[in-house]
């Protein structure tokens, strides 16, 4: 009779719809209130405010909550915890693996896509074969799996801003910064590469930078069901939005012709500018973007910072040639080509030297090399707490 009692307690639609979503169990929520002032039928936003004090909640469940949705929040064995994005993929969340209690990065599929068993089996190929790939700079996959009918990838967590969001809070790159991250990604696509796989959807948001200007390359393996972006004409082309997601994809891609090693290559020298101007080779919607790109290729950079050295800008704009033919054959070519500015460990531990052209680029000096890639290479300021610290950490003042 107690524990019905207690039970009839957390009847308030608030705390019905928190044991709905399976987030809480009723010993959780009762524990909770057991040492507040507030009782179970105060107002939602005041409970919800409670279990968000008191950890049981994040932010994003109770917003989830206190808007009426109550599933979805846990997948099998996942526990979601917080939004990440949203791209031409599928739904990202930050959720919690309850069996090893540690974070995980987890992607919903799309229901259309997963549910084509043709599109389904080539994915399910190519995450297997991703999940195979070992690397340091890439993000490792975890598990693929179908809970009540929603098809979702998990994979490694990482806690670091982005480049699309480093970019917009502060503005282009140095070029010998710029270069030595995008050194560090052609490093990445080799290793990809060289396992017959193509990452696809290469994209300053898909490269996030750890402390010590260390990159990251995320979704390697979960872009098999990304569509062309003129399979379906909706409203979205048209929306700055889908342009943005498409902002840096090859010209053969734009109309769903066959990829290869030197689409990620020409996305690569698409992002390469965009480090260095803060602007997209080709502005405007997608209609107008996908048309322009099939007339020419990337732009000089320097036209718009002519502060970028000629070596730099050239390599940009053979990364980013229309013609297939004329881009870097190969992601170890552009490692080469970019080893002036690669940190000299990782560099080495490439075994590369023997196969350097004769005469190589001219060589940068030690900091644009990277023989202090932690270091900071303008002054110093003050430390900054959150965001802003962690850009001040890669980047420096």
């Amino acid at each position: 009779m107690a524990t019905q009692t207690r039970l009839a307690q957390l009847n308030s639609p608030f705390l019905s719809a928190v044991r709905r979503s399976g987030l809480l169990t009723p010993d959780d929520i009762l524990a909770a209130l057991a040492d507040s002032p507030i009782g179970p039928t105060a107002e939602p936003l005041q409970l919800a405010t409670l279990l968000v004090r008191k950890k049981l909640l994040t932010k994003y469940q109770a917003m989830q909550l206190l808007a009426g949705r109550t599933q979805g929040f846990v997948l099998g064995r996942y526990k979601i915890l917080d939004g990440i994005r949203q791209d031409r993929v599928g739904l990202v969340f930050k959720a919690e693996d309850t069996q090893t209690q540690r974070f995980v990065a987890l992607k919903v599929l799309p229901t259309d896509r997963a549910n084509d068993p043709t599109i389904l089996k080539a994915f399910v190929e190519e995450v297997r074969a991703a999940a195979q790939v070992q690397h340091p700079s890439i993000t490792a996959i975890y598990d693929m799996d179908c809970w009540q009918g929603t098809h979702f990838v998990v994979s490694e967590y990482v806690a670091a801003p982005t480049l699309d969001k480093l970019i917009a809070d502060r503005g282009p790159l140095l070029p010998h910064v710029a270069a030595q991250l995008v050194a560090q990604t052609a490093v990445a696509l080799m290793h990809v590469h060289e396992r017959n796989l193509i990452h696809r959807d290469i994209k300053p948001g898909n490269i996030a930078v750890l402390p010590e200007r260390q990159i990251k390359l995320l979704d390697l393996g979960l872009t098999h069901m990304l569509e062309s972006p003129w399979a379906r004409v909706t409203k979205r082309i048209s929306t700055k939005e889908y342009a943005e997601e498409i902002a840096h994809i090859a010209p053969e891609q734009a109309w769903g012709c066959e990829q290869d090693a030197r689409s990620d290559i020409y996305s690569l020298g698409s992002t390469f500018y965009y480090l260095l101007t803060g602007v997209v080779p080709f502005p405007g919607l997608a209609p107008e973007m996908m048309a322009e790109r099939q007339i020419r290729g990337v732009p000089s950079p320097a036209k718009l910072k002519p502060t970028i050295p000629p070596e730099i800008d050239a390599i940009v704009q053979r990364m980013g040639a229309k013609d297939p033919h004329l881009r870097y054959p190969t992601a170890r070519d552009v490692v080469k080509a970019l080893h002036p500015w690669l940190p000299v460990a990782q560099w080495q531990a490439l075994g590369l030297a023997a196969e350097m052209p004769t005469n190589p680029p001219r060589a940068a000096t030690s900091a644009q090399r990277g023989k202090d890639p932690g270091g900071s290479l303008q002054q110093p300021s003050p430390p900054k707490s959150g965001f802003l610290h962690a850009i001040r950490r890669i980047f420096g003042s």
